[in-house]
């Protein structure tokens, strides 16, 4: 099987978390998972597990709510699976067997399986809002983890019968279906079967779904990036979830085909994403509802450049992580540290804010503003699912699931592996055990508390002579040490040998950032970052009781660090004394001056926003 790019994803299982900032989001992972499975079997909730019971005859009901619940219910099972190969705990896999045999008996003799079909009046192909092959790639991935953690082919076998189902459909390339490439997890789930199987149809197909992009652009046009041939496209479009699966698809297909139109076009829409589309969060798709800038209808998308407003950001979290997951495939394919700096940024803000600290209850957007006396209520399309109350079951429930699988799913992208190799990814307590291509065992672990701590150990307990190790020192620490010796940023490969101990040193502290003055949405306003973390202002943590829309920041500020006492963990704060700029709720009126008297507040990680009473909050705070 060849494979182009720099690294390839290690296997489930071949790493763990051991301690500090990630694997504390999972220690409780029985808890996490209980939660989860019961809102899946709640009769009111979007995603349903009952809709697969009732497939399989073995309980009475009907379909309920959306046509993409067989998806999320698989990630919710991935999300399992990826814990029980770390820790064995067999309890969770009494819940993943209980499943199982519904799953089966819920597919048909040719090997289509969805549930959304199956129990209603609709046809198979006929409307691609039915989410079919959205369904089917999630079933894929989680059929190729399953088997490598237990060897159990039971939903290998349903994966493999319903992807040949797919080919006989689709590789004829049949005209009147090239737009159901909509919301595209096949994509990756094709690659990763073809990975499992080396069935080279499987690749092929995945390639062909890539492909049948652009050709019926009068059909959902870019909302569903099919207004443009991907290789021909210059930015991120449309659906921000469907585009980042897209994007991710494809370039785990340039993984195994080396074309390197594929490569350049993922390359130049990730360079005008970054430059001109994402939140300084790593937040993405901030519009539910407008048109793209040839005009199509869009939803839950991508805007038009530098439009990133704040209250009513969308930024879904399945948004978030997918275009994380589509930065680790670039910096695994070129070795760019740009890419894993972004993907280190979605990873510790937007794309785990959607979820409180205990992983029960959740967030379908993520602003960059709330304001508590002032709802953005969802009675107008553009505000739909802006949150105001985290949830439990809800009308959209992708998230929880897509935040399970990534929180358990972490080793994964700490570590990747060449034929030579391991490169860190990035930094979290950890340890790997696994065997190079050559047969050479390796076993690293990394100790660190970041990024709430500046240190980071990195023990090579075995490896082979000489072996390459490659990390990412990142863009924003420009005082980083490796060893005691002065670092650049960027990535940097050393030789390694068992018994090595390895000393990276971050200097972190906090430091104002500023946004192009075409984003007019934060013109004139400072965020704060400590590190990796971008912070935000919550009303609880200004004294005084003064409204946060008083309050500004002096480029001069003064920041101290302190313990989050109420929240887990040993998060660090920002305390600092800011502006208070009184102002009256006309909508214009005279300048003022400033009072003179500074407000001491405390500034908390976004991520963690929203895990208290309901109250105001910003990213952005004018500039004093």
């Amino acid at each position: 099987m060849q494979e182009f790019g720099k690294f390839h994803t290690i296997k489930t299982g071949e790493a763990k978390l051991t301690q500090g900032f990630w694997a504390n989001r999972v220690t409780d992972y029985e808890k996490i998972i209980k939660n989860l499975e019961s809102a899946l079997l709640s009769e009111d909730n979007a995603a349903r597990m009952l809709n697969f019971g009732i497939a399989a005859g073995e309980i009475e009901g009907e379909f309920y709510m959306n046509e993409w619940s067989d998806g999320d219910c698989y990630k919710f099972l991935e999300g399992c699976v990826n814990q029980y190969a770390v820790t064995k705990d067999e309890k969770i896999m009494d819940v993943v067997n209980k499943y199982i045999p519904w799953i089966e008996k819920s597919q048909e003799d040719d090997g289509y399986i969805g549930t959304q079909i199956l129990l209603t009046d609709r046809e198979r192909w006929t409307d691609t809002e039915n989410h079919e092959l959205y369904n089917l790639g999630h079933l894929f991935t989680l059929a190729c983890i399953h088997y490598t953690v237990t060897d159990d082919k039971r939903l290998l076998n349903v994966a493999i019968k319903a992807a040949d189902y797919l080919w006989k459909t689709f590789s004829p390339k049949p005209k009147e279906l090239a737009h159901f490439g909509f919301n595209p997890s096949q994509i990756m789930g094709l690659v990763e079967l073809y990975e499992i199987t080396e069935e080279k149809k499987y690749l092929d197909l995945a390639d062909i779904f890539v492909t049948m992009r652009g050709e019926t652009p009068e059909i959902r046009g870019d909302c569903s990036q099919n207004r443009m041939p991907l290789r021909e496209e210059t930015q991120p479009i449309g659906h921000a979830v469907t585009g980042a699966y897209l994007y991710a698809g494809a370039a785990d297909v340039y993984a195994h085909t080396g074309e390197e139109a594929l490569l350049s076009a993922v390359k130049r829409i990730w360079a005008d994403l970054i430059k001109r589309r994402i939140y300084i969060t790593g937040g993405v798709g901030p519009q539910y509802v407008g048109y793209s800038d040839r005009g199509d209808t869009l939803f839950e998308s991508f805007a038009s450049e530098y439009n990133l407003p704040l209250r009513v950001s969308y930024n879904e979290t399945c948004a978030n992580i997918a275009v994380a997951m589509w930065a680790k495939r670039m910096l695994q394919l070129t070795n760019d540290a740009e890419y894993g700096d972004w993907m280190e940024t979605i990873m510790f803000n937007a794309g785990i804010s959607g979820s409180n600290l205990d992983m029960t209850r959740y967030f379908y957007s993520n602003p960059a503003a709330h304001r508590a006396c002032h709802h953005i209520e969802p009675t107008f399309a553009q505000y739909s699912h802006v949150p105001n109350q985290r949830f439990f079951t809800f009308d959209c429930w992708c998230c929880p699931p897509q935040l399970l699988r990534t929180f358990t799913g972490m080793p994964k992208w700490i570590y990747s592996l060449s034929d030579t190799g391991v490169s860190i990814n990035l930094f979290g307590g950890s340890e790997l055990n696994t065997t190079l291509k050559n047969g050479e065992e390796v076993n690293i672990n990394i100790v660190t508390n970041y990024p709430w701590d500046e240190k980071v150990e990195i023990n090579a307990v075995k490896t082979p002579k000489d072996m390459d190790l490659t990390f990412r020192i990142p863009a924003w620490c420009d005082k980083a040490t490796f060893n005691g010796k002065a670092i650049k940023s960027g990535i940097h490969t050393v030789k390694v040998n068992s018994g090595d101990s390895l000393a990276i040193v971050l200097p972190m502290q906090a430091q104002l950032y500023t946004a192009n003055p075409l984003l007019e949405q934060s013109n004139g306003m400072f965020a704060v970052k400590r590190g990796p973390v971008v912070y935000c202002l919550e009303g609880n943590d200004i004294e005084n009781k003064i409204s946060i829309d008083e309050l500004a920041i002096p480029k001069d500020v003064q920041f101290s660090e302190t313990t989050i006492e109420e929240f887990p963990y040993g998060m660090v704060g920002l305390k600092a004394d800011l502006i208070h700029r009184p102002h009256s709720d006309k909508l214009y009126q005279p300048v003022a001056d400033d009072k003179e008297k500074k407000i001491p507040v405390r500034f908390i990680p976004y991520f963690s926003w929203a895990n208290r009473e309901e109250q105001d909050m910003s990213v952005w705070i004018p500039r004093a």
